[in-house]
């Protein structure tokens, strides 16, 4: 009878699995709003809680700024596809507002988003409603306590203010954790860092995160307007840095820590166990000098963080993501410069490690050549350098061309950010994902612009973050022929690190362009249902800049959802190029696609056989359908035998790997 069941059980999955789409992207909204966020990617796309409906949101608007505001879809279970279309003048809300966030209540739901008077009245747009989907929105406006807000740097000029703007919240059942900053001062543009300014307490900050939490899922608020600086450690410092989405909320039971991150010299969260009744502060990255001194001496060039994610896996381990760019302090001067065209990556950290040094993440001497190999962060275990889709495995591949590479706009097409940004992490069953936008290499970019195409990647670490291994561990989600497609028919491979430009340009020009969009902002959902990856994208005919935030053309929302266990198997940076959606049917020196054969399949005996038509050495690993790796082997030999008599009755992924091809089979055990 167990046997019975457990055929019923295997095939009716077997058909889900292969009913589910290997890689679906899917068009749900438009806007013409190119700015969903200033700094971090927030919660506005996830599942509802044991459920596979979800929701995702944005912030909408035509090119009429009035009509901005938060637009919604939900995914349709039981057809596997979102809601129609939405329309940029469709919004939640009945007033003008911006940067909506997005949680499931035990049974409704909540927006929040914040308003146009952020100058004086203003405050945040709380939307909530008890079923999801379905039936009108409640909507009122929150504000924190009054406070005195100067129109310049002396302060003689004043106003009273309850102003909270760019919220982010998380969500667990009715319990609704949020935080929001209040209305900017004006910076001193010297080399002091705070601002001159009063808030209530007489202390001199730009704004204040304050946190609120609902037990009622957003109706009323039990805690309210709790400060940082005096509940947790938070320093005056951090204080007068924190502004504009740097920072990001996660929620697992009753464990809650909010991320915060500044360019300035740290990133560092605070952490409730008691479900934000307390907090306390952790120390990720802090080099607080680096801002603060006006040293004799060039300070030396190091990674400071960007934007930044935070998640909390099931074992209560925080993992941390975070964007950088490179920075120096020049002599005698307190400003800081930002290298900006030096590519730089993001770093990974979680809880189990101690702090990260300055020293771990600086350049030994640069000799003034920011393009050497003398940065010490190359060699940073949790460093992780930028995907090459072109296929070099290092990290300055974005300057083998040196010939016709186009511009960085650092400040209106990255914002100042960096190059790999709007990270987002999710931990589970030994894997960790982490999700990012990063440039395009050319060619394989804007050919008539001179900026860079943007790509959404995923990528995959195999042993819970303690190792990472971009080229053969990440996926361009946003290659698909509707968004971004290229003839590879005539493409050799990565050619020879000391090619001359001439052989450069020769190289080049085999690659042609199908299809080609801007692809940006991405944010992942960080919770899965039944092993699906939810993400959120902008999508634009051509690169878009960010100044003005709004564009002439439709930007369209686009969401994924994938089998995580197939990340990074479909579309791997070295699988597209098979070809991957061309008519060809060869590749110049590309292997071709590796067929492989299990058998017995479905097996009850102790040994199972593999055999791979190749002639090249391949690495063989099966894992289970939760992506934990069970078993690996590096063999040349068309057949391959392994024991499979300690593994339970259950479904199998066997992985065929070479340097240019993978291959995977489900493998069935009774």
């Amino acid at each position: 009878m167990k046997k019975v069941l457990f055929l019923i059980m295997t095939v009716a999955l077997c058909t889900a699995l292969q009913a589910q789409p290997t890689y679906h992207p899917e068009w749900v909204g438009y806007t013409q709003y190119v700015l969903p966020t200033n700094s971090n990617a927030r919660n506005t796309i996830s599942f509802r809680p044991n459920s596979q409906d979800a929701a995702v949101v944005w912030t909408t608007a035509t090119n009429s700024s009035p009509t901005r505001g938060t637009g919604i879809n939900y995914y349709d279970i039981a057809n596997r596809i979102w809601g129609d279309v939405m329309f940029a003048d469709v919004r939640i809300e009945t007033e003008r507002t911006g940067w909506g966030t997005h949680g499931f209540t035990s049974q409704g739901e909540i927006v929040v988003s914040h308003n146009s008077n952020a100058d004086t009245t203003g405050g945040l747009v709380v939307c909530t409603r008890d079923n999801w989907g379905t039936g009108n929105w409640n909507e009122y406006v929150l504000k924190c306590t009054p406070y005195i807000m100067s129109t310049d740097l002396g302060g003689h000029n004043t106003y009273e203010t309850t102003c909270l703007i760019w919220p982010t919240m998380v969500t667990n059942g009715d319990i609704v954790h949020l935080v929001a900053v209040t209305a900017q001062w004006p910076l001193e543009r010297d080399c002091d860092p705070y601002p001159h300014g009063y808030f209530v307490d007489g202390k001199n900050y730009p704004t204040v995160p304050l946190y609120y939490r609902s037990s009622d899922g957003g109706k009323t608020w039990d805690i309210k307007e709790v400060n940082f600086l005096d509940n947790g450690g938070m320093t005056e410092f951090e204080l007068s840095q924190i502004s504009s989405d740097s920072y990001v909320l996660a929620v697992r039971d009753n464990h809650v820590v909010l991320l915060y991150e500044s360019r300035g010299g740290f990133i560092n969260y605070m952490e409730s166990l008691d479900n934000g009744e307390t907090w306390n502060k952790v120390t990720v990255y802090e080099c607080e000098d680096f801002f603060t001194n006006s040293p004799a001496a060039d300070l030396p060039y190091r990674l400071m963080p960007s934007t930044s994610a935070i998640y909390i896996d099931e074992n209560h381990k925080v993992h941390v993501a975070f964007g950088t760019n490179i920075t120096y302090k020049p002599k005698d001067d307190c400003s800081t410069v930002i290298l900006s065209d030096v590519p730089s990556g993001i770093v990974y950290w979680n809880s189990d490690h101690e702090p990260i040094k300055w020293e771990d993440l600086a350049a030994v001497d640069l000799d003034d050549n920011p393009f050497g190999t003398q940065h010490k962060w190359y060699s940073y275990p949790y460093y992780i350098d930028l995907p090459s889709v072109l296929g070099f495995e290092r990290h300055n591949a974005f300057y083998d061309w040196d010939v016709k590479r186009p511009a960085y706009s650092y400040g209106n097409q990255f914002r100042g950010k960096g190059w790999m940004i709007y990270p987002r992490i999710i931990a589970q069953n030994g894997r960790v994902y982490i999700s990012y936008q990063a440039p395009l290499e050319w060619p394989v970019t804007s050919t008539d612009q001179e900026l860079y195409f943007r790509g959404i990647f995923v990528t995959v670490s195999e042993d819970g973050g303690a190792t990472w291994e971009v080229q053969n561990n990440t996926s361009w989600v946003s290659y698909h022929p509707e968004l971004y497609n290229i003839d590879w028919c005539d493409y050799p491979g990565p050619i020879n690190i000391d090619a001359t430009p001439d052989q450069l340009r020769a190289w080049a020009q085999t690659i042609t362009h199908i299809t080609t969009t801007e692809c940006a902002y991405p944010t992942m959902s960080t919770n899965t249902k039944d092993w699906f990856l939810l993400l959120q994208w902008y999508s634009q005919e051509s690169p878009h800049l960010d100044y003005p935030h709004f564009s002439e053309n439709a930007v369209l929302v686009y969401t994924f959802h994938q089998f995580l266990w197939r990340l990074p198997q479909d579309n791997n940076i070295q699988y597209i190029r098979r070809p991957h959606w061309t008519d060809c049917l060869t590749v110049k020196n590309i292997q071709p696609a590796i067929n492989v054969k299990i058998y017995p399949n479905p097996a009850i005996n102790e040994k199972v056989y593999v055999e791979v038509d190749t002639d090249i050495p391949y690495t063989l690993t099966v894992t289970n359908i939760m992506g934990q790796v069970l078993h690996t082997i590096n063999r040349a030999q068309n057949t391959v035998a392994f024991d499979v008599s300690n593994f339970a009755p259950g479904i199998y992924i066997v992985n065929v790997r070479t340097d240019r091809a993978v291959a995977s089979q489900k493998l069935i055990l009774r």
